[in-house]
């Protein structure tokens, strides 16, 4: 993973995204990666969702997310039995050597890191900008966030990156 502060291209999975939108912490992304790719599978779950869903309302609006067609489609990916959107997401990133895929599943995310894919969860990405100068965000309340918006966090892990970041 590259160190905070260094500019990279993101590929997000629908969860992260949709987590980080109903925190209200989804700026957090075009200020951390010069680039947020979302695949059409990944949109498509998005669009998916309830009609209230805050990533739903917005994934049109954003300027800064950049909607991707794999072609070909997933391949390889196929067989490791993961959704399409996570499937995309790896292989995206995959063929474009530096990215971040960014993936909460942790079968995704195991097969993301097997076919050698950068990985950041949602968790990583708080951290991320916790760490990096002129974000100003808190790790602890942007954790509170996330928890708040439904997604569980092993809280050992929580309290190893507090520590790390001296919060």
């Amino acid at each position: 993973m590259a160190p905070a502060g260094e500019t990279m291209d993101a590929v997000c999975n629908a969860s992260p995204l949709i987590t980080l939108a109903k925190a209200g912490l989804l700026d957090l992304l075009p200020r951390l990666f010069s680039r947020v790719v979302v695949p059409d599978a990944v949109a498509g779950e998005i669009l998916a969702g309830p009609a209230d869903d805050p990533m739903k309302v917005c994934l049109d609006s954003c300027r800064w997310i950049e909607r991707v067609r794999l072609q070909p489609p997933v391949t390889a990916l196929s067989g490791l039995h993961l959704g399409q959107g996570e499937s995309e997401v790896i292989e995206w990133a995959a063929a474009h050597p530096g990215a971040v895929a960014v993936l909460d599943d942790r079968a995704a995310r195991r097969a993301a890191v097997a076919v050698g894919v950068n990985v950041l969860g949602t968790l990583g990405v708080l951290a991320r900008a916790a760490a990096q100068t002129g974000i100003g965000v808190s790790f602890s309340d942007s954790v509170a966030a996330v928890q708040r918006a439904g997604l569980y966090l092993d809280p050992r892990v929580v309290a190893t990156m507090r520590e790390e970041l001296g919060e």
